[in-house]
């Protein structure tokens, strides 16, 4: 295993345009519309002497990439999740792969051979047991253990002992102590100035996740959120005659968006919030390339842009049928039970899920 510290996200396409990184391979991250400072990412890919991307769709960052590995989705491959909650679950093939396509395990073991690793797995479950035996957090998580839906929340111990909740006793450290260091105060790196006299805020919709390279494909989901906007408060609506519909041009000094506005109280003043549901219109274009100083995590939050009213009106892009209007789906939760008594619905899976009703 590496024993040096290899470099995150920020840090590779710093290598990229200093002429110290010459080729990436990129799986299952639309690495170019999510990154902050979408048009300085989109040069620095652009720079690659050799880019691989692998996806389940041609993304935007594939346009880049002079190699696009066709990969397969979660249904269509068995393996596992681990959420943000630590809890790891398993999952399970239910379809076979499109033609052409194939799991992502698949894929790398067959480079990684091409290249002399001489690996023979055979299932996800055997990579899983060699994670396992290298990595002390996960040393007691396997197959078998989140059979039949089971999920166990890292650090796993060999016994099977997971920890729901971490740090009760101590911390992961030799003398189980924590570690505390000073971090300095740090001014926003975006304040507002003559020309870029408004803050944007930018983030997801409740129908959306990023910038909709999956969820924008489901018609239902699309039509609650046909596209994207720009939300502006009543009294900067007053102020510079905007409608909801308006289209209006938002400039930052990394680039300039065309997009429609919503006039909603959800924001005030001169705050904006525009989502990142659109890979045609990504609100990335106008975030910077600053960063935290200790996590790299880019200042996403910290925007200003200057706003030009543009002489076009159009449909507003958040149609009566979205819930914000006060028509949410009037059901008492997910139903499950209505898809199950549908006369074309067939338990997924090889028999591994048992559904009964009382």
């Amino acid at each position: 295993m590496p024993s040096t510290k290899g470099l995150d996200n920020y840090e590779m396409l710093e290598a990229v345009r200093n002429g110290k990184l010459k080729a990436m391979y990129v799986f299952g991250e639309e690495t170019s519309l999510v990154d902050s400072n979408a048009n300085a990412v989109c040069d620095a890919l652009s720079q690659l002497d050799f880019f691989v991307t692998q996806d389940i769709f041609f993304s935007d960052t594939c346009r880049f990439a002079d190699v696009v590995l066709p990969a397969s989705p979660s249904l269509e491959k068995d393996g596992t999740f681990t959420s943000t909650e630590r809890r790891i679950q398993r999952l399970y093939q239910v379809f076979e792969p499109l033609e052409g396509s194939r799991p992502d395990w698949r894929i790398i073991q067959d480079i990684a051979n091409r290249l002399g690793a001489n690996w023979q797995y055979q299932h996800p479950s055997e990579i899983y047991d060699e994670i396992a035996s290298l990595t002390p957090m996960f040393a007691g998580v396997n197959y078998a253990r989140l059979e039949g839906f089971k999920s166990l929340q890292w650090p796993v111990a060999a016994d099977g002992t997971d920890q729901p909740l971490l740090y009760t006793r101590q911390f992961n450290f030799p003398d189980g102590k924590a570690r505390l260091f000073p971090l300095t105060l740090t001014q926003p790196t975006e304040k507002p100035t003559a020309n870029f006299d408004l803050h944007l805020n930018n983030g997801n919709l409740l129908e959306q996740f990023h910038e909709g390279n999956m969820t924008n494909r489901v018609d239902g989901i699309r039509q609650k959120t046909p596209g994207v906007f720009v939300e502006v408060s009543p009294e900067l609506a007053r102020e510079r005659g905007i409608e909801s519909g308006t289209w209006v041009q938002l400039t930052s000094p990394y680039g300039q968006l065309k997009v429609r506005a919503l006039i909603t109280d959800r924001v005030r003043g001169r705050e904006l919030f525009m989502p990142m549901n659109s890979a045609a219109t990504p609100v990335n274009r106008l975030t910077s390339s600053h960063t935290d100083l200790v996590t790299h995590t880019p200042a996403y939050k910290e925007c200003s842009v200057g706003l030009e009213v543009l002489p076009e009106i159009g449909e507003s892009q958040l149609p009566r049928i979205n819930s914000r209007f006060g028509q949410p789906t009037p059901q008492r939760g997910v139903e499950v039970e209505r898809k199950w008594q549908r006369p074309d619905y067939r338990v997924p899976g090889n028999g591994l899920v048992q559904i009964e009703t009382t």
